[in-house]
């Protein structure tokens, strides 16, 4: 395969597409499934797609260090963690979840992060590839190790509380906020113990729930439109929600949406809703 026939246009590839290509040299599969710790999505669906490696970036390809869930490692750690799972500079990669689209993004964010372009999403992920009547196993496959993966670029689209901290009162960006709106108006209780109720003074509401449509990201046109809407065009966005996980959704859906300027706060609420000396807004009926 090369990088004609990966023809990933707005960073997804859909189901025919894979399997059509499912067994080619190059090509690997990665499962990024996490359980949603709000909601249970209704297009969830069990199996794995034939193939697919687990990439696991709550217990595995994460910061066992950091005092926030999902934390992205350094690049060090990144590197041997891909190497292990025997993924190759010349590999290209297809990432899914088994909501539709919900960890997915995360896992191709942090590819991006690492200057590693050649990883797409699959469109609707394993409802999709269910739907179709395509095969599944019950197992992953075991990694093979040894792959050549290099971190040749770290490109800074991950921020700490401190970027976000000063970002809060810079013109030229919008935080936006990807949980739902009962928690970012604070009238809806955290679901992890400690965590004040509200959001990032100066940040704007946008459930990753209402791009999706039945598990699939809309089009780039409709993503466009929903942007625009929101904010007149920043210079950067900065995306938070309640651990750095949906928040992928929406820097997925605004590269589509033609924004380059795209960044993660990573720590999200998780770490800003418990950390008392950060200031928090609240909406009030």
């Amino acid at each position: 395969m090369d990088k004609h026939e990966f023809n990933n246009s707005n960073f997804q590839v859909d189901c025919d597409w894979l399997n059509a290509h499912l067994t080619d040299d190059n090509l690997l599969i990665l499962d990024a499934s996490m359980d949603n710790p709000v909601n249970k999505s209704d297009f969830e669906v069990a199996g794995v797609i034939p193939g697919a490696l687990r990439f696991d970036f709550s217990n595995n390809i994460v910061d066992k260090n950091a005092s926030s869930p999902n934390m992205m490692p350094n690049a060090a750690l990144f590197e041997q963690k891909i190497q292990q799972l025997g993924i190759n500079q010349n590999s290209y990669l297809v990432v899914y979840d088994k909501q539709g689209l919900f960890s997915a993004a995360r896992a191709w964010f942090m590819f991006k992060t690492m200057g590693f372009d050649n990883v797409a999403i699959l469109r609707g992920g394993l409802p999709a590839w269910h739907a179709k009547g395509y095969a599944t196993v019950e197992q992953h496959k075991k990694p093979v190790g040894g792959g050549n993966f290099v971190v040749t670029q770290e490109r800074q689209l991950f921020v700490d509380k401190h970027y976000v901290l000063n970002a809060i009162s810079v013109d030229d960006i919008q935080i936006v906020d990807a949980r739902g709106y009962g928690r970012f108006s604070g009238q809806e209780a955290e679901p992890r113990e400690g965590m004040r109720s509200g959001h990032i003074p100066n940040s704007l509401n946008l459930h990753y729930a209402s791009l999706l449509n039945q598990g699939m990201l809309l089009g780039e046109v409709e993503l466009k439109r929903i942007f625009d809407e929101l904010v007149p065009a920043p210079k950067e966005f900065i995306f938070s929600c309640g651990s750095g996980v949906t928040a992928c959704i929406l820097a997925l859906a605004a590269e589509i949406a033609g924004f380059d300027k795209v960044k993660v706060y990573d720590g999200s609420w998780s770490e800003w809703g418990k950390d008392k000396l950060l200031p928090i807004d609240t909406v009030q009926n």
